[in-house]
């Protein structure tokens, strides 16, 4: 799948402002995912990086896995960023995360990412299901907040 707009969503039983906190914090980003560090000045035009671990330095990758400018930070409902990934030489990629929140407590987070110019990118995000080897792209993001969220503890996967 390399789709130039991609949309995935998920359902995760716990409130908005923790979806919101997985997203933004580096309390939460490096227990699910591919880990690291995050960085964000919290308004449009502010800088948001992710740093890489330790494991992705010993693959060859710098200290920045990711690197995007911050379009809009609405807490707790609405991140966009132009998103650019280190690894791929191609243009930034407009990067959405929506979050809604219902009375229950069962919060919906889609995510849409625009990749018109990166069709390298899209292809890593979209997942190629190797999960083993760094090939789960957004679907095994998602699905590893949601495990974090709802469990307390990390996907048993090895992941990337």
């Amino acid at each position: 799948m390399t789709e130039t707009t991609q949309i995935h969503a998920i359902y995760i039983d716990a409130p908005a402002e923790k979806v919101w906190e997985a997203l933004t914090s580096s309390e939460y980003s490096n227990k699910y995912g591919y880990g690291g560090d995050l960085e964000i000045e919290p308004r449009a035009g502010g800088t948001w990086r992710h740093h890489t671990t330790a494991e992705m330095k010993q693959m060859g990758m710098g200290d920045i896995a990711v690197e995007a400018t911050v379009i809009e930070f609405t807490p707790p409902s609405r991140l966009v960023l132009d998103w650019s990934a280190a690894w791929h030489d191609e243009p930034a990629s407009r990067l959405t995360f929506e979050i809604f929140a219902s009375p229950s407590g069962l919060t919906r987070l889609v995510l849409t990412h625009e990749l018109p110019d990166s069709p390298a990118t899209a292809k890593d995000v979209a997942g190629n299901g190797d999960v083993e080897n760094g090939g789960g792209g957004w679907p095994w993001e998602l699905a590893s907040i949601k495990t974090l969220l709802e469990t307390g503890r990390p996907m048993t996967t090895a992941g990337a």
